[in-house]
């Protein structure tokens, strides 16, 4: 299963963070998002993959934290998105939607990626001996540009010149 892949993050999303009674809106939220690709040539099984971050305490890498959990199958260069809050994708600005073959949702009233410490994605999947095996990392580095998707680049996630440029503009 080592074809599922981090392709591209978007950490920190364009705009406030949060309105001013506190509470990020469903399209801020879910402006935040990470696409999962399946770089491979057939369809993979999801059953028991795991999407996970680094947690920080005190600004130091405290554990590995589950985003989430998948279940299905991902086609052969198809895409999952996955948004932070709860949806829906209708309530998505266009770009946050397109370029994904599917939409998954946090279900958090939070953000999750690291924007002050840069972050590592991290894919697992169920080992033969009931434990997981990564199957993926790509890390970032810290204060990501605002509004701009981040491109796999070796074991990174950088800015595309295309998206530093328009997030310039």
């Amino acid at each position: 299963m080592k074809t599922l892949q981090t392709s591209r993050l978007k950490p920190n999303p364009a705009g406030k963070d949060k309105s001013r009674s506190g509470h990020a809106s469903i399209a801020q939220l879910g402006a935040e998002w990470v696409d999962i690709r399946n770089t491979g040539s057939s369809p993979v099984n999801l059953d028991g993959v795991k999407l996970y971050h680094i947690a920080f305490a005190n600004g130091q890498p405290s554990h590995w934290e589950a985003i989430m959990s998948f279940t299905g199958t991902l086609g052969a260069s198809e895409v999952v998105r996955i948004h932070g809050g709860h949806g829906p994708e209708s309530a998505l600005n266009s770009e946050d939607r397109s370029a994904a073959t599917y939409h998954l949702f946090t279900k958090r009233d939070q953000y999750v990626w690291n924007n002050a410490e840069g972050d590592t994605s991290r894919i697992t999947e169920p080992a033969s001996n009931s434990g997981e095996i990564d199957t993926d990392k790509a890390s970032y580095d810290p204060h990501p540009p605002e509004g701009v998707v981040l491109m796999r680049s070796g074991a990174k996630l950088v800015p595309s010149s295309a998206s530093a440029y328009a997030a310039s503009r």
